[in-house]
């Protein structure tokens, strides 16, 4: 692996990280968060396999103790906890982004990406709060989706303006 593919692995990770500190606290227990632009716009730059990697260095980071979940948490509690779906679908969406992305079917790419996250969120969501999907469903996806609607838009616009100063179309 290049020099250059690590260093864009690294900094697309601390990226998730530093717009995972941009969070707002609500009410039902799911936090609005920037992390999710990093992610997508991860996905939208570097190939799958390479997001994929820059994804796991993000949760690594915080599975050894760096404070870069959401609420400046870290551990390995957080993956098993409400909100740990969230971050788990990171690992399967983003390449699955990051091929669409290639494929330059971007806005579906981003749409399908978003859909993985609030299932798996979802999902756990549900599980570890004894709720059933529908509830978990109104307070784990329905608050956040005019939210999420921003993020893809910027994300397309972001990572439309940084792939040609990286030099290609996909990294």
């Amino acid at each position: 692996m290049s020099t250059k593919r690590l260093t864009y692995i690294a900094l697309c990770s601390a990226l998730i990280a530093a717009l995972t500190f941009l969070f707002i606290p609500t009410p039902w227990g799911v936090p609005i968060t920037g992390q999710t632009l990093a992610v997508l716009v991860t996905g939208l730059i570097l190939s799958p396999l390479d997001s994929f990697f820059a994804v796991s260095l993000y949760l690594l980071m915080g599975i050894i103790g760096l404070p870069v979940f959401s609420g400046l948490k870290s551990g390995i509690g957080i993956l098993f906890g409400p909100t740990g779906g969230y971050l788990w679908s990171f690992l399967l969406g983003v390449p699955i982004l990051s091929y669409f992305a290639s494929q330059q079917k971007r806005l579906r790419g981003t749409i399908l990406f978003t859909a993985i996250v609030y299932l798996f969120g979802c999902f756990q969501l549900g599980l570890t709060t004894n709720k059933s999907f529908l509830v978990a469903f109104k307070i784990g996806m329905l608050p956040f989706i005019p939210g999420d609607a921003i993020k893809i838009w910027l994300a397309l616009i972001i990572s439309k303006r940084l792939l040609p100063l990286l030099n290609k179309k996909k990294i």
